[in-house]
């Protein structure tokens, strides 16, 4: 004997095809789609089996079905889609939350680096003063130079407790350019000290040139790493990583003139 399909289940059908339809379309699909994969494969899935099961087994003593185990399926239809549609907008919130964080981060460490910049290098007008006061310490072994303190990683120290925000195709530019920026703090305190003044003249010399490097190279992984958030923020994970892909070996491979 054929039962008719009860015309709740088709309009059910109906409109879960019009959902799909939508749903194809949607921007945040792929967000929602493992929502619903996570709960058809470690809900759905086993209760479908576990019930279909039980159904088969008890099918020889229990003659027509109920009209009413019809009507059951369909109302647990109705709450399942009830708890997708929630851990759905809840999955979205998270996602959307993260990403307005990170944008936030990223435009926050964008002007820290890019207000930085100048002051670490200036292709050409640098190049000058460095050999024109390497020059002079080599000529006056008195000389020493006055090493300002320098700090340039404030909002790096503010997010840092939330650094995995930031997608890996920044993160590892931005976190190689602060760690730069530290040691060069670092190195300067210590230019800043007794013991530096004490130092032979050839010896203070070599540190300083290490120090004016240190400078340099901050500079160009700087740039690099306004590159990358640049290209992430304008074209998303792709734009970025063309960006890695024209540099080839990265900011090492950089000079200030180049970047």
């Amino acid at each position: 004997m054929v039962h008719a399909v009860p015309p709740s289940l088709v309009m059910l059908l109906i409109g879960a095809s019009l959902c799909a339809g939508l749903f194809a379309l949607w921007g945040e699909a792929r967000t929602a789609g493992r929502v619903i994969a996570q709960f058809f494969l470690t809900i759905a899935l086993p209760v479908s089996l576990v019930g279909a099961g039980l159904a088969l087994a008890a099918r020889p003593f229990m003659g027509e079905v109920d009209a009413r185990i019809g009507q059951a399926l369909i109302a647990g239809l109705v709450i399942a889609i009830g708890w997708l549609t929630t851990a759905i907008f809840a999955e979205l919130g998270k996602r959307r939350a993260r990403a307005e964080k990170l944008r936030d981060y990223h435009k926050a460490i964008y002007a820290e680096i890019g207000n930085t910049l100048e002051s670490l290098w200036v292709p050409n007008e640098s190049e000058a003063y460095v050999a024109k006061l390497i020059k002079k310490m080599k000529q006056d072994e008195s000389y020493v130079p006055f090493i300002p303190r320098e700090q340039h990683d404030h909002v790096y120290d503010a997010v840092i407790a939330e650094i995995d925000v930031l997608p890996r195709q920044t993160i590892d530019a931005i976190v190689a350019y602060y760690s730069l920026t530290k040691s060069l703090s670092a190195l300067a305190d210590d230019m800043r000290g007794e013991t530096f003044r004490g130092l032979e003249a050839e010896r203070r010399v070599a540190m300083y040139s290490d120090y004016v490097g240190m400078r340099k190279q901050a500079f160009v992984f700087g740039k690099y790493a306004l590159r990358r958030i640049k290209a992430y923020s304008d074209g998303g994970p792709k734009a970025a990583e063309r960006v890695v892909n024209t540099q080839g070996a990265g900011p090492s491979a950089m000079s200030p003139e180049s970047a």
